[in-house]
Parts: C-alpha cells; sequence; structure tokens
C-alpha cells in the first residue's frame, strides 16, 4: 500500500471525502450551533474554526516534490480523523 502514498488518484479522493465531511458538519452547526472541541490535528486550535479550504489548498498534490505529497497526503488523512 505505501506505493499509493502521494498518488494523485488517493488525493483526490481525499480532498472530496474532506469537503463531503466539511458540507455535512457546517449543515449540522448551521441547525445545532458548532461544537467547541479542540481539534485532534491542531489541538491548538478548536475544530470548528478551522480553515478548511486554505488547508486543502496548501496540502496537495505537488509534482516534481514526492516528500511534501506524501507528507500531504498523510496530514489529508490526519484530517479526515479530525472532522
Amino acid at each position: 500500500m505505501a506505493h499509493l502514498l502521494g498518488s494523485q488518484a488517493c488525493m483526490d479522493s481525499l480532498h472530496k471525502d474532506l469537503t463531503d465531511l466539511q458540507g455535512t458538519i457546517v449543515d449540522v452547526f448551521s441547525r445545532a450551533g458548532p461544537v467547541r472541541f479542540p481539534s485532534w490535528k491542531f489541538p491548538d486550535r478548536m475544530a470548528c474554526d478551522l480553515d478548511m479550504v486554505a488547508l486543502l489548498e496548501h496540502y496537495d498534490h505537488v509534482p516534481g516534490d514526492p516528500e511534501f505529497t506524501q507528507l500531504s497526503h498523510a496530514v489529508l488523512l490526519e484530517l479526515v480523523i479530525d472532522r
């Protein structure tokens, strides 16, 4: 499975999953209000205050930079857990 780390298809799928999760979270927040708990990934911030758009733009597939791309893949997986 290590050969999939940083693959464009996997990262595109993670981006879509995170976008879907965030949309669901926003929908629930609009009805119930934000839930104030620390982020698992960023414990110094509240989970409801994370700027997911900025995070998804920053952690993306970068052709020619496999190390950053693999790091981004791991961060996106961690963000799924965080959500």
